[in-house]
């Protein structure tokens, strides 16, 4: 059975985020409830390759929780200019009470933004990371930053596992000799490096939390 992402999405986001004040609740009950709010999402332009409705992360399909934000009466703004001075994004926060990106294209929740965005109550990672987000002017203005925690778990465990065999396998220069019209099977196997069978090799990792889990 399909999921509505927008569902989806704030249920992951409300379980994961353990440590909200008492007023920032209140503000993330508003979106299930009447009081209507201005969020706005900041996401990278995908062109054709919106066409796949799984991209959530991009501007042309903006997390899939339009529906599900609209149909309870807040209004979506989403916008993918934000580096420039007087940006879309700067122009839109200025009454937002919400702001969402992501870790690939990340709003700058900087102290100016925060200080021309009086409205503004609470800035979304939807992923995790808060490198692009002034925390110290977040206090300063009682502004909440929340991300959706653990929602990577998978997909690094998942890449650490590529990455262990790629270095295994040596298989970085062998593909770099294969696209150059080139194959010395020695380099590869033996002479600079070694490939090897994971088979009867001890493999893991250090560290023991989600991701390595």
């Amino acid at each position: 059975r399909p999921l509505r992402p927008g569902t989806f999405f704030f249920n992951m986001f409300l379980s994961s985020s353990r440590a909200f004040s008492s007023a920032a609740k209140r503000d993330l009950s508003a979106l299930t409830s009447g009081k209507p709010l201005k969020i706005v999402g900041c996401f990278y332009e995908a062109g054709e390759a919106a066409k796949n409705p799984n991209l959530l992360g991009c501007r042309e399909n903006a997390l899939g929780i339009r529906d599900f934000l609209e149909s309870r009466g807040h209004k979506y703004v989403v916008v993918s200019d934000k580096d420039r001075d007087n940006s879309d994004l700067d122009r839109e926060l200025k009454d937002a009470d919400i702001v969402i990106s992501t870790p690939f294209h990340p709003a700058y929740v900087t102290r100016k933004r925060i200080e021309n965005s009086p409205k503004l109550k609470l800035s979304i990672t939807a992923g995790i990371g808060s490198d692009h987000i002034d925390l110290k002017a977040c206090i300063d203005h009682g502004l909440t930053v929340a991300e959706v925690t653990g929602c990577n778990v998978v997909s690094v465990a998942e890449h650490v596992i590529m990455q262990t065999l790629a270095l295994v396998r040596n298989y970085i220069p062998a593909y770099k000799q294969i696209v150059e019209s080139k194959w010395h099977v020695a380099s590869i196997v033996g002479q600079w490096a070694c490939a090897y069978d994971l088979e009867s090799k001890t493999v893991g990792t250090v560290g023991a939390g989600r991701i390595g889990r």
